[in-house]
């Protein structure tokens, strides 16, 4: 029945976004319009929500059937393309959202229409979220009523004051609380508007425990995870006791062709979000109810597990970038795609492909909740999920209160209806349940297995109705120098970093910091600049002998500010590095630095280059073409071909580099047609100088 009153609703949103231009109105009648579900607040009184835009007629008309015109709210994005569903490609023509979608967003904005007189408009933001909200916020314009904010973003927004606290609003979303994100610095300022999966959940390759004899049972059943975590037996020590057995088959065994590691895994995966995990599943957080937590017993507990089993060698990392600590967060999700580890938390955008591989060598996979503490009840709700939170929605200062009022309302019954619709469901709450299914065959995931489907659609649906929000990612509090740093490094014991409980009291300071710049921000009262002026620059190329007073290096650099519009650079904003030389030949990096603020005090700056050549010089320059070619597409414009990489070195007679120069004589080439070309390269030197060498271009098909 659900699956058919979507199609009745679907159906009736493609006659309206034919006959009432995108869904927005018109001449349709009311029993030609689908019908939309009620809400609380679905329908405002006349007080609440005049007309702002709308116009009065003429003097000495009656006006009695005149309907009025539609109060706009204008919802503002960075992507466009994804929310609008009356947006069309320039290039193809075609609508850029997925067709069920947007056809459940028609059905939303009409029934935001119908019900409450408003016209949904979105916009694309002109420049950047960050600059954009402050400077319309600073102007006394906002440029848009609704304002979303791309995940991560957060904390700049927030130190900027240029967002309502919706406190004052918050009896709107009774019976919609999942609309409204938490509390934070002693008000309501961001809300919600998707349902999601975790971040990296807990991966499983079912196939893979089949061999594990350790694991089945006495009639020779391997009892799975999805088993353990139904009789509620799925807790930390039964995951460590299920890896040690894991581990004990495959420890040994040589890595497949190209894993991250040398061996293959029971667990390898990124430490960070098994931590996460884990302190989720405790009931903690880095950051709840507005507040660092990253020290709580919930927190400290949650990582000495992960410690405990890397001290085991049950959890491996899948290697690190060249800081030491950091987890490549991508290599956990290709190496189960390998086969070389049997359990990972893997990105949700990688576990389709992941699932790929795995079933080109006729292995299922299984995406399960993360265990919860021994001593934590089954149906504790405390025992969660950890989920990244997504984009945040919020509304500008400077929109007035009626308009925000309604803004709210036109806000929670577009996002519900549209969920309602493209779920077949009767509650939008009721959407992750109701689509858990198709999300597990979209992900690669075997429900139809006649053993095991029907667990695994169970844990999912778990999965998805226990999830708590890490707002540490959101508010700035998950990398650079935050606390995945103290985490890892205590992990790993590196820089004298002592155990978690230990270091994330010492280093504390760190992210409550952050959070009190953004808290006396927001109890200041007043808008903040806080974007920094961009900049540009040019090397500088100077003969040798050039006298320093007479060079002006402020002609090579410029700076702009999205509040203060040019700054002007003075001598006292350069600085001139002590090892350059104007009288000898060479090319000096960073040479010159120059940096500026705004009335901010926004601080940028930059450096750039000095080459200094010696306009003596008569040698041709030394070239010599590159051993391995590049390759030319076929139709490549050839005024985007680099033709210095063609060349392995091009230097004058001092060693100055000049393969930037190269020039190419383009009679002999044909990009339009496959096939090898002998072209002639030229390069020149500072000095004008020059010298040629001869290399085949092949123009390929791809």
């Amino acid at each position: 029945m659900k699956k058919k009153a979507l199609a009745l609703i679907l159906s009736a949103a493609m006659v309206l976004s034919l006959a009432a231009c995108g869904g927005n109105g018109g001449g349709s009648s009311s029993e030609q319009q689908p019908s939309a579900p009620s809400s609380q607040e679905s329908t405002p009184s006349s007080e609440a929500a005049p007309s702002e835009e709308s116009s009065e007629p003429a003097g000495g008309e009656d006006t009695a059937d005149v309907p009025a015109e539609p109060v706009v709210i204008r919802y503002g994005t960075h992507w466009i393309n994804g929310l609008d569903p009356n947006y069309v490609d320039e290039v193809t023509g075609e609508y850029t959202m997925e067709e069920s979608p947007r056809q459940a967003a028609l059905v939303a904005l009409q029934a935001v229409k119908d019900q409450l007189n408003v016209e949904i408009q979105f916009l694309q933001y002109p420049v950047d979220v960050q600059t954009d909200l402050m400077t319309s916020v600073l102007a006394g314009d906002p440029i848009c009523d609704l304002a979303l904010l791309w995940a991560g973003v957060e904390p700049t927004i927030l130190s900027q004051n240029v967002l309502q606290d919706l406190t004052p609003y918050k009896d709107l979303f009774e019976g919609n609380e999942w609309h409204l994100k938490d509390p934070m610095f002693g008000g309501y300022y961001l809300m919600n508007d998707e349902f999601g999966m975790t971040y990296f959940p807990l991966v499983v390759n079912l196939t893979m425990l089949e061999k594990v004899d350790s694991l089945k049972d006495e009639n020779g059943k391997t009892i799975y995870p999805m088993d353990l975590f139904e009789e509620g037996n799925w807790t930390w020590s039964t995951f460590k006791d299920y890896l040690s057995k894991v581990q004990a088959y495959y420890g040994g065994m040589d890595a497949v062709d190209g894993a991250k590691v040398d061996t293959m895994c029971a667990y390898e995966t990124d430490h960070r979000f098994a931590a996460l995990a884990a302190i989720h599943a405790n009931g903690g957080g880095i950051f709840v109810d507005g507040q660092v937590a990253a020290d709580s017993q919930e927190a400290i507990e949650g990582v000495n597990f992960i410690k405990e089993l890397m001290d085991a060698e049950l959890l491996v990392d899948c290697g690190y970038y060249d800081d030491g600590y950091t987890p490549q967060w991508c290599e956990g999700g290709n190496d189960f795609g390998r086969g070389n580890t049997v359990f990972t938390e893997c990105p949700g955008w990688q576990i389709k492909s992941a699932a790929s591989s795995c079933a080109e060598r006729g292995e299922n996979i299984g995406i399960i909740p993360w265990p919860r503490p021994d001593d934590m009840a089954f149906d504790d709700p405390a025992y969660m999920q950890s989920n990244n939170g997504g984009n945040s929605v919020a509304i500008l200062k400077g929109v007035s209160e009626e308009k925000t009022r309604l803004a709210i309302q036109a806000y929670i019954l577009y996002w519900n209806t549209y969920y309602q619709a493209l779920g077949g469901v009767e509650n939008a709450e009721d959407y992750p349940s109701a689509t858990a299914e198709t999300e597990l065959v979209d992900r690669g995931v075997d429900i139809y297995n006649e053993e095991y489907g029907q667990s695994l659609i169970d844990c999912y649906k778990y999965i998805l109705t226990h999830m708590n929000t890490n707002y540490a990612g959101s508010m700035g509090l998950w990398e650079h120098d935050a606390w995945t740093e103290i985490l890892g490094k205590s992990l790993l014991g590196l820089e004298g970093m002592s155990s978690y409980d230990v270091a994330i009291k010492a280093n504390l300071s760190i992210l409550s910091n952050k959070m009190d710049t953004i808290a006396a921000a927001l109890q200041s009262g007043e808008v903040h600049d806080t974007y920094a002026p961009t900049m540009t620059s040019n090397d500088a190329v100077l003969e040798a002998g050039t006298d320093p007073a007479s060079v002006d290096w402020t002609q090579y650099f410029t700076a702009e500010d999205t509040v203060d519009g040019v700054l002007t650079i003075t001598a006292d904003n350069i600085t001139v590095s002590e090892d350059l030389d104007l009288a000898t030949p060479g090319q000096y990096d960073g040479a010159v630095k120059a940096e500026v603020a705004d009335s901010s005090d926004n601080k940028s700056n930059k450096s750039i280059k000095v080459v200094v050549y010696d306009a003596s010089n008569t040698t041709a320059p030394t070239v010599e073409a590159a051993e391995e070619l590049p390759t030319v597409a076929l139709n490549t414009e050839t005024s985007s071909i680099d033709w210095g990489s063609f060349l392995a070195s091009a230097t004058d007679a001092d060693g100055l580099d000049v393969k930037s120069s190269a020039t190419a004589d383009l009679s002999t080439l044909d990009t339009t047609t496959p096939g090898t070309y002998d072209v002639t390269l030229t390069v020149t030197d500072y000095a004008g100088n020059t010298a040629q060498v001869t290399v085949s271009v092949e123009v390929v098909s791809e």
